[in-house]
């Protein structure tokens, strides 16, 4: 009798074992659904944040309803999750929540569409550009270079001349993400701002898109830099850069 469930268990074991996490995955998936479903909106804040990193179309899909709730904080919360889930599925309901009369999650629907590298958000967001908030605006130009398609480089351009200085660098850095060095100007002029914060975005973009000349800013600007913060950025510019130029550090 033994010798019978010892053999029952080596046949049905692993299957036992593999079927707990997967009920556990499950169980945790129907609660959360549930909780989504709830007349009470901090219920569903609940339900949302919890299928955030719950994996799967299931998930996808109830992240993609809560984003039309009567509650903002859920929205916010659904648009977030949906970036965090990892699926471009999701992409044409996070760009319908570009136009969410929440700021909040409107924020989150551009993170997370840069989160997923969502090609197809590219012309959506390209028009948030021009939105009047200038955090708006450098948010887009940030998550579009993460996205990398060159569809948006007219936009970005255009977005050198943004009246604000941190727009003008984050669209400066995205566009040396996609190779394009048209951006180094601006690049080079934030390497003079009076912001530690815009110094060290310009010398990030200037290591990612910059030329000889921008390496020779660099190092100028390394060696007057008081604040340790940005003279640790700066340095580590100059060495990417250098790298990226093919020549010995330390010349």
């Amino acid at each position: 009798m033994r010798n019978r469930l010892f053999a029952t268990f080596l046949v049905l074991g692993p299957a036992l074992l593999c079927a707990g996490p997967a009920r556990a995955q499950a169980d945790a998936v129907a609660a959360a659904l549930a909780q989504a479903k709830s007349s009470d909106p901090a219920t569903r804040y609940a339900g949302a944040e919890a299928l955030a990193g719950l994996p799967g179309p299931g998930s996808v899909s109830a992240l993609s309803r809560l984003l039309a709730d009567a509650d903002a904080r859920v929205r916010q919360s659904a648009a977030s999750g949906l970036g965090r889930q990892g699926d471009r599925s999701a992409a044409p309901a996070l760009i319908a929540a570009l136009k969410d009369p929440s700021a909040p999650t409107r924020f989150a629907a551009v993170r997370s569409l840069g989160s997923l590298r969502a090609r197809a958000a590219v012309l959506a967001l390209s028009g948030l550009l021009g939105d009047p908030d200038a955090s708006m605006r450098r948010t887009v130009a940030l998550e579009l270079g993460l996205i990398g398609d060159p569809a948006a480089r007219r936009a970005l351009s255009a977005a050198l001349n943004d009246p604000d200085e941190g727009t003008r660098l984050e669209a400066a850095d995205a566009l040396a993400h996609m190779g394009d060095s048209s951006g180094q100007e601006a690049a080079l002029t934030g390497l003079r701002s009076k912001d530690p914060l815009s110094r060290r975005r310009a010398a990030l973009a200037l290591a990612r898109g910059g030329d000889a000349s921008a390496l020779a800013a660099l190092d100028g600007a390394f060696a007057e830099e008081k604040d340790p913060s940005t003279r640790s950025t700066l340095d580590d510019a100059r060495s990417r850069l250098r790298e990226r130029l093919g020549l010995k550090q330390g010349r």
